[in-house]
């Protein structure tokens, strides 16, 4: 329009003018594609970089799942590690510098929670011998994980029913249907999303460990054992404090292997059996009292020629087991015992640990048994000093037997001077 009013201004002729707003009206049309193009290009490159994003969207997703991958990866690892470390805890040393379990199993030299770099440098490395239940602290700060509600109101639900009840031997069952109705919520649950089977398994005896060890649980269960079992706990209990006279000789275990540290700690482990609560604290107990023994006579007692060149046997390990129950005196024994093979789970009451069970079974059926001809000892000698010691027994039942005490610990000192710093006065190991 300013064109044509020039035009009109300035006299330009008609033809003149029509082709100059042709030209005009041609180059406003090629500004206009090139604009479209320029925005086709816009928007393509939008398009790119729209798809650009989306992907690095996925890549920084896949790159996020990746990292949790690897974290859980990691968590596994560790908990592989722990448990080949748990599986070669206490383990027998073999004479080649691996240990040696039942069957020829080898495991490596660094045994968890025991120290025997030294014979008189063993020891229980305090933390890892409070850990009876692999798993067991992981499981309740999972427990506490505010996704795990659901999970911690049915095992909360499930021990308050459990006390309400006032569980007794008997209710075994009821236990154990319940850890196997939990495997199933645990396995779909995303903290639990990438466990194999050892590590449901584990989870569940976590569980049963948390619900058994529950003090109220615990207590009533063995409170209902002692109608059962409480009179054959007090017998034991009489019967083991009148065999203290019972010197390592007299079980034919050699003097290296007597006066060495690592009795005391598997009497520690026996004492334990009635300290802990849960079942499976209490067969880990048992396990590794008896692997303390192991790994001592395979050691070789540190005495040239008694040295061992294999592994060693049940024979060489019960009279020392043996031993050890007799002077660490475990109250409550058979009540525990029963406790372990009723509320044990019975796919987890195998291998070692049972066989290790057994061997403590086996051991208190011995002690129980005992006569002189039994024992490297004169029956003669053997009848008197039980029968000393049984009148003993009862004399200080009566609350008359202070002076008898006094003259008969003053006798028993005297007796076990070849063993001083084996047995203590009271005939403790």
């Amino acid at each position: 329009e300013r064109v044509r009013g020039k035009i009109r201004r300035e006299g330009v002729g008609e033809s003149a003018a029509r082709h100059r707003i042709r030209a005009l009206e041609q180059r406003v049309a090629a500004q206009h594609e090139e604009i479209t193009a320029l925005q086709a290009q816009i928007a393509q490159k939008d398009s790119v970089i729209g798809r650009l994003e989306q992907r690095n969207g996925a890549l920084a997703a896949s790159l996020e799942e990746k990292e949790e991958q690897i974290m859980s990866m990691e968590t596994r690892i560790h908990r592989l590690k722990h448990r080949l470390k748990e599986a070669s805890s206490f383990s027998p040393k073999s004479k080649g510098g691996a240990d040696m379990g039942r069957g020829g199993t080898v495991y490596p030299n660094e045994s968890i929670g025991l120290k025997a770099s030294t014979p008189g440098g063993w020891h229980l490395d305090g933390e890892e011998e409070s850990a009876l239940v692999p798993g067991l602290e992981e499981f309740r700060e999972r427990l506490d994980d505010p996704s795990a509600a659901p999970l911690r109101n049915m095992v909360d639900s499930f021990v308050t029913a459990v006390v309400h009840k006032k569980p007794k031997l008997g209710d075994y069952a009821m236990v154990h249907n319940f850890l196997g109705a939990m495997e199933s919520p645990f396995r779909s649950h995303k903290l639990w999303k990438d466990a194999d089977e050892d590590d449901v398994a584990e989870t569940i005896d976590a569980l049963e460990a948390f619900i058994l060890g529950n003090p109220q649980v615990h207590d009533s269960v063995m409170a209902s054992l002692e109608g059962a079992w409480g009179e054959q706990d007090r017998h034991l209990s009489r019967r083991l404090w009148c065999l203290q006279f019972i010197q390592p000789q007299h079980l034919d275990v050699k003097k290296a292997h007597a006066t060495h540290p690592a009795l005391p700690l598997a009497r520690k482990m026996v004492n334990r059996i009635t300290e802990v609560r849960s079942p499976q604290e209490k067969l880990e107990c048992i396990f590794r009292a008896a692997r303390i023994v192991f790994r001592m006579l395979n050691e070789g007692g540190g005495v040239g020629k008694e040295s061992v060149s294999q592994p060693a046997s049940a024979d060489d390990f019960l009279p020392v087991f043996i031993l050890i129950v007799l002077k660490a005196q475990p109250q409550r024994l058979y009540a525990s015992l029963e406790y372990i093979a009723s509320f044990r789970r019975p796919a987890q009451l195998c291998g070692e640990r049972h066989y290790y069970l057994v061997q403590l079974q086996t051991a208190v059926a011995f002690l129980e048994h005992m006569d002189g001809a039994a024992v490297s000892m004169e029956v003669d000698e053997f009848e008197q000093q039980l029968q000393e010691r049984e009148q003993l027994w009862e004399s200080r039942a009566q609350g008359r037997g202070a002076e008898q005490e006094g003259a008969e610990d003053e006798s028993v000192h005297v007796a076990r001077e070849d063993d001083k710093g084996v047995l203590s006065d009271d005939g403790s190991l």
